[in-house]
C-alpha cells in the first residue's frame, strides 16, 4: 500500500485556488521509462495537477463548487486519481471522468472512471469530498485500448481533462484540462 500523506500535504498546500494546472514535464526520457516493459516501483509516477472550475464547463454550470485533481501515472501503466471537492453549491455529486477531446470539439467520450462502481450514481452531497481510486479504462469512440489511450495521454496530455457530474449539472460540476 502507497503512503498518501505526502501527496495530501501537497494537496493541503495547493488548495482549490491559485496559479493555473502544473504537470512534471513529460519528456524523451521518463515517457520512454513508462513505456518499457521492466516497471519499477521506486520509479516516480507522472504527475498532473489541475484546478477543476465550473465556469470552463460546457455547457457553462451555474455553481460556486470548484476543485482539485491530481492524476498520476506509474510505470506500469496504471493510473490513480485524487479529487478534492469544495461543493460549496450542495450538489449531489453523481461520477467523475477523464475525458479525450478531439481538436476543435468542446466535449469528448469518457476514457477513465474516477469513481466506481462503474455507470452508479453515487450521489455525493457532502461539503468536502475526496475521491482517491484507480482509474477504470472504458472502451470508447477514440481509443480500444488503455494502452491506446495512455499513449494518446503521455503524448498530448492537454487533450484530456476531469469532469465530474451532479444532478443539478449532469454536463458536468466542475471541469479541468490536464496541462
Amino acid at each position: 500500500m502507497r503512503s498518501w500523506s505526502r501527496v495530501v500535504a501537497a494537496l493541503a498546500v495547493a488548495g482549490c485556488s491559485g496559479s493555473a494546472p502544473t504537470a512534471d514535464r513529460i519528456t524523451s526520457q521518463n515517457s520512454a521509462i513508462l513505456a518499457s516493459s521492466v516497471a519499477s516501483e521506486d520509479a516516480p509516477p507522472i504527475v498532473f495537477n489541475t484546478q477543476m472550475r465550473s465556469d470552463i464547463e460546457v455547457p457553462p454550470c451555474e455553481t460556486e463548487s470548484e476543485g482539485h485533481a491530481q492524476i498520476q501515472i506509474f510505470q506500469d501503466g496504471r493510473i490513480e486519481s485524487i479529487v478534492i471537492l469544495n461543493n460549496k453549491g450542495d450538489e449531489s455529486v453523481r461520477f467523475g471522468h477523464i475525458h479525450h477531446l478531439n481538436p476543435g470539439a468542446s466535449t469528448g467520450p469518457v476514457i477513465w472512471w474516477l469513481s466506481s462502481p462503474v455507470g452508479v450514481d453515487l450521489n455525493l452531497t457532502e461539503r468536502h469530498i475526496d475521491v482517491r481510486q484507480d482509474g477504470i479504462f472504458v472502451a470508447n469512440p477514440h481509443f480500444a485500448s488503455a494502452e491506446a489511450g495512455l499513449a494518446e495521454l503521455l503524448a498530448n496530455p492537454g487533450n484530456f481533462y476531469v469532469n465530474f457530474h451532479s444532478d443539478h449539472c449532469p454536463g458536468g460540476i466542475a471541469r479541468g484540462f490536464l496541462p
